[in-house]
């Protein structure tokens, strides 16, 4: 299992990412809900205010704020260096009217409430200063129906009518026949122009700014000529700029097409993993979605898509399994599966919530809330992924699906002699006792294999062989060691 992989593609896949909802994650200077909604920012009739433990499910969800903005991000940096995240994705941040402003009316304006250009350029300036990166959310479909594009469309603007799809009887394209979201017309270059072909356009212009990465909203409606366009304009002017795209299911089609979008969010393994915890698959199947995403996504666009397990689309990950011992096995292949872990805020302290809006509660910054528990179980998943190379960007060979029972099993190998773990996950009510073939040429005889997570007993490698024993409902991350003073195991010779 050898393979050979550029350094940025190994750089890009050894990020954790942390995804934040500015609006609900942190008000900057430490200041009440009643103090920043007193701003003038907040003052258009339709807001509704509300305090940092109100409730999200009054209505309506779009206009209801709690003031969050990006100086509480730049606030919380030091949390989220200690809980071991090296990079941060933020849903939209340009100003638009909802909450959520996947509505914009200004590509190139940071929204008063969230501090405006001022706030994001602290933001990017603390973060690199940390060594961690900055993901935007694009909506290149469409806008707000307020916005001044749009507006001009309406009125018979020659120059942006085309801009637009409309009908004869006055009516529009929008997205998912939502009215207040009108879609661009993104076969039209002049609108290209301005989201990512021309040097000052949308794209271009906020990389310029320090921006480093960019996740496209709704995928497939950019579409694929699109996204691989704009690879090519991106690439030239900056090579380092991950572009990543959001695609609720199987994604291999993407990365066929090749010259788009770096990764993907795998929202393949969330419906997979899910479906498996919930016994509405078995592990035959489980086994199989690991080995289609491979096949299909190629090993460089697996390693970049965001394994995602919840999001502010999304029932929290906890209230969707229904018990923390569900969840922690979730998140075991979340941190083990080639790609990038992707924790929606509130994950790691055991946050619940129930789907849009009830998903996007504010974070809650009082430690007695916290599930401490659960946050030190996330923190040893992320240093166990960082400290071995295997599982940020070793290839992956499926090996569950030749076993019975209901496990998940795959082992991780760089190109490395003996850079390798073998993850095993046990959904049965029953230990998994069995001998497993390993079909891998580089951990010898008599390698020893510890789990990383401590549930399961060391064994060793015999022959080409692990004899197994691992709990019921329960993972192994095993590791291999150089247990000899005079001897090693893994010699460089043989590389």
């Amino acid at each position: 299992m050898k393979t050979t992989l550029d350094a940025a593609t190994k750089q890009m896949a050894s990020q954790i990412i942390y995804q934040i909802f500015p609006e609900r994650f942190a008000i900057g200077g430490a200041l009440a809900s009643s103090e920043k909604l007193a701003q003038a920012a907040y003052s258009h009739p339709d807001v509704v205010k509300r305090g940092w433990d109100d409730s999200t499910l009054d209505q309506p969800w779009g206009m209801q704020f709690f003031g969050g903005d990006l100086d509480g991000i730049s606030d919380k940096l030091d949390y989220l260096q200690d809980l071991g995240v090296t990079g941060v994705y933020l849903t939209p941040v340009f100003s638009a009217p909802s909450n959520h402003k996947y509505d914009a009316v200004d590509f190139f304006s940071i929204d008063p409430m969230f501090g405006g250009e001022p706030a994001l350029l602290r933001l990017i300036e603390a973060l690199h200063a940390k060594g961690m990166s900055l993901t935007l959310d694009a909506v290149l479909n469409h806008v707000s129906d307020s916005h001044p594009w749009f507006l001009a469309a309406k009125a018979g603007d020659a120059s942006k009518r085309d801009w637009f799809s409309f009908k004869d009887d006055g009516s529009y394209l929008c997205w998912q026949d939502y009215g207040l979201m009108p879609e661009l017309n993104l076969s039209k270059p002049s609108v290209r122009d301005v989201l990512y072909r021309q040097p000052d356009s949308l794209v271009q212009h906020w990389l310029a700014k320090g921006v480093d990465n960019w996740r496209f909203d709704v995928a497939q409606d950019v579409g694929i000529a699109v996204a691989q366009e704009m690879a090519a304009i991106v690439a030239q002017r900056f090579p380092q700029a991950g572009l990543l795209g959001e695609l609720n299911g199987f994604s291999g089609s993407w990365f066929e097409a090749g010259g788009g979008f770096k990764g993907m969010m795998n929202y393949w393994y969330r419906t997979a993993t899910l479906a498996w915890l919930a016994g509405e698959i078995d592990a035959l199947q489980m086994n199989h979605a690991l080995k289609d995403a491979r096949e299909a996504y190629g090993l460089s666009g697996l390693l970049c898509s965001w394994n995602m397990l919840s999001s502010h689309d999304t029932p929290r990950l906890l209230t969707t399994v229904g018990s923390l011992e569900k969840a922690q096995l979730a998140m075991i292949m979340q941190f083990t599966l080639p790609g990038i872990p992707l924790i929606y805020y509130g994950e790691e302290i055991g946050m619940e919530g129930g789907a849009d809006p009830d998903c996007r509660r504010p974070m809650r910054w009082n430690q007695a809330d916290w599930n401490h528990a659960q946050r030190q179980f996330v923190q040893q998943l992320i240093a166990i992924r960082q400290n071995h190379p295997a599982l940020q960007y070793g290839d992956v060979q499926v090996l569950g699906d030749r076993l019975a029972g209901n496990a998940l099993v795959f082992l991780r190998a760089t190109e490395v002699i003996g850079e390798a773990a073998l993850v095993i996950v046990n959904l049965s009510d029953r230990p998994l006792q069995t001998r497993l073939l390993i079909p891998y040429s580089h951990w010898y005889d008599g390698v020893p294999l510890h789990d990383a997570l401590g549930h399961a007993a060391d064994t060793k490698v015999q022959a080409g062989s692990v004899l197994l024993d691992i709990p019921a409902q329960a993972a192994a991350i095993y590791l291999p060691g150089e247990p000899y003073q005079h001897y090693r195991f893994f010699k460089a010779r043989n590389r």
